[in-house]
């Protein structure tokens, strides 16, 4: 039986991300300090831009990342010298395509990043991975995160990506879940974002009710929302000591918890990917199929409008 595209797209992920490191850079690609920078997404590459604003930041870059929609709804008030990043794979319609319009006519520069294959052009353009064929996008997020982090110049942020044939091996077993489970995903700091990501990949591969948190904001009020039925998924980092609390809380409540700890993102990110494929399999979802076979989503994705106008 041949694997699922969600499947075969977490396993290119290796040779993918040596391409994306190897790949000749082109000539205007260097670290972009001392200038405003915002990096722009939705979704996956919405949990790109916040990881990579994360990293650039500790290595001294002006940077935050934005939301495309609210990029284009506030609006965010850019001028020239400021650098607008945006991040869409497949560069059709969408908010972030107008938010890199809107970027580009108040004079601030602007790149794309987005896949080999997409029809979306600009001069300065960043070609991720090929275009994805699953409905999860898995390999889009990993060699954006290449290319964002090779922009950067530091060379400690590239580590992840040397580890990555064992990381995809990496982790804790796989938690056995139920069609009926409250799975909920926490990270500290930008593990944050890879939180939020294994979330999306459950939700769109396996259905799940899964949601996620930063570790402060889970510690904050969310964690009494956890209870039977409950599932906690903590993405951790050795150094910090909050989850102490966390623990102590789970185990006082009985609720399971299942810690993938070690700080290195890009395994964590992997180790999602595949716990999502695990459900599937276990419960008996193919991960491609986003619900086409039920009529009624059929008939309410019809209804979804992106509201941009004509």
């Amino acid at each position: 039986m041949s694997p699922s595209r969600f499947e075969a797209g977490i396993l290119a992920q290796p040779a993918l991300l040596r391409a994306a490191l190897s790949a000749p850079a082109p000539a205007w690609l260097a670290p972009p300090k001392g200038r405003r920078i915002f990096l722009v997404g939705v979704g996956s590459n919405r949990h790109a831009a916040e990881l990579a604003a994360w990293l650039w930041s500790r290595e001294g870059f002006d940077v935050r990342a934005v939301h495309a929609h609210d990029f284009v709804s506030r609006p965010y008030r850019l001028k020239r010298g400021d650098l607008g990043v945006f991040l869409s794979h497949r560069g059709g319609r969408s908010y972030t395509v107008e938010a890199e319009r809107l970027a580009r006519r108040a004079g601030a520069r602007t790149v794309l990043v987005t896949a080999a294959g997409s029809a979306w052009k600009g001069a300065r353009r960043l070609q991720t991975g090929p275009l994805e064929d699953a409905a999860a996008f898995t390999q889009s997020f990993t060699t954006t995160m290449a290319w964002l982090l090779r922009w950067a110049g530091a060379p400690a942020l590239l580590r992840p990506f040397a580890r990555v044939d064992e990381s995809l091996e990496w982790g804790p077993a796989f938690p056995a879940v139920r069609h009926d489970d409250d799975v909920v995903f926490v990270g500290d700091g930008p593990r944050e974002w890879v939180a939020r990501e294994a979330a999306l990949k459950l939700q769109e591969t396996a259905y799940l009710r899964a949601r996620a948190f930063g570790l402060e904001e889970f510690l904050h009020g969310p964690h009494i929302s956890t209870g039977v039925g409950s599932l906690v998924v903590g993405f951790s980092a050795p150094e910090e000591k909050r989850w102490a609390a966390a623990r102590a809380y789970l185990r006082a409540i009985r609720v399971p918890f299942v810690e993938a700890a070690g700080g290195d993102w890009l395994a964590q990110t992997l180790w999602g990917q595949r716990f999502a494929l695990a459900s599937c399999r276990r419960l008996g979802i193919d991960p491609d199929l986003i619900r086409a076979d039920d009529p009624r989503y059929r008939r309410a994705r019809a209804l979804l409008s992106l509201g941009l106008p004509d």
